[in-house]
């Protein structure tokens, strides 16, 4: 069983993977529909090429009584690459290339290598970073119902996961008008943990160079597996 801040760590990948794409180019009206803002996301997510930002955390345990807090910066390369610095509260690298996803907290001296393709219902998180994905086809949207207008003047929408067996309840995308920019993300999971997340200082198409995607497991660190290995016959 994963610890509880490695499974708030796969959280927080999904909830940003999901959120870090925004609207340009939609106009000034006032009055958006759900289906104009999750065009619009399509659109530009696939335009990108990468992407750089920083980020704040707040992650919320119930299950274990315990909330955090964590910044840092994250980059993003389409197709199918991010990566993911925690600078303030528990240091710890996240590295995403294809199929194969590097946890490393030195802290504990530890990387755990996590095989996507055989991680149930990581199409999930899989379809925002190859630039090939489906809001719709992997999400439940109330298309008909008008997006929520916040006192701030941002506008929220909510996903639910289509999938029965998936480990998410909910996600919320809270985008900003004028500059359609998503600036939070709140999360849910099954056992009610909670991950609120705040993007700023965001820039696109910088050339990041393929080494940020690269992840060298450090010298005698512990090395863990998920899914573990299958028993050989």
């Amino acid at each position: 069983m994963k610890r509880p801040e490695q499974a708030a760590g796969w959280v927080v990948i999904f909830c940003c993977a999901a959120a870090l794409c925004w609207v340009t180019g939609l106009g000034t009206a006032q009055a958006w529909t759900v289906s104009e803002l999750l065009d619009g996301v399509q659109r530009r997510y696939k335009q990108i090429r990468d992407l750089e930002a920083e980020f704040r955390q707040e992650a919320t345990l119930p299950m274990v009584n315990r909330v955090t807090e964590a910044a840092g910066k994250l980059y993003l390369k389409i197709p199918g690459k991010m990566r993911w610095e925690y600078l303030e509260g528990q240091e710890k690298i996240v590295v995403i290339n294809g199929d194969t996803m590097w946890f490393y907290e030195p802290a504990e001296q530890q990387v755990t290598v996590t095989d996507l393709s055989r991680v149930p219902n990581s199409q999930e998180l899989l379809t925002f970073l190859t630039g090939m994905g489906d809001l719709r086809r992997e999400f439940l949207v109330e298309e008909a119902q008008p997006p929520v207008e916040t006192r701030e003047g941002y506008l929220g929408v909510k996903l639910l996961p289509k999938s029965k067996s998936s480990q998410w309840t909910s996600l919320r995308l809270l985008v900003e008008p004028g500059t359609f920019h998503v600036v939070q993300t709140a999360f849910e999971g099954l056992q009610g943990e909670r991950t609120l997340i705040q993007y700023y200082n965001i820039r696109t198409d910088l050339g990041l160079p393929e080494e940020l995607f690269h992840f060298k497991i450090p010298e005698g660190v512990d090395v863990l597996h998920y899914p573990p290995d299958r028993p050989k016959p």
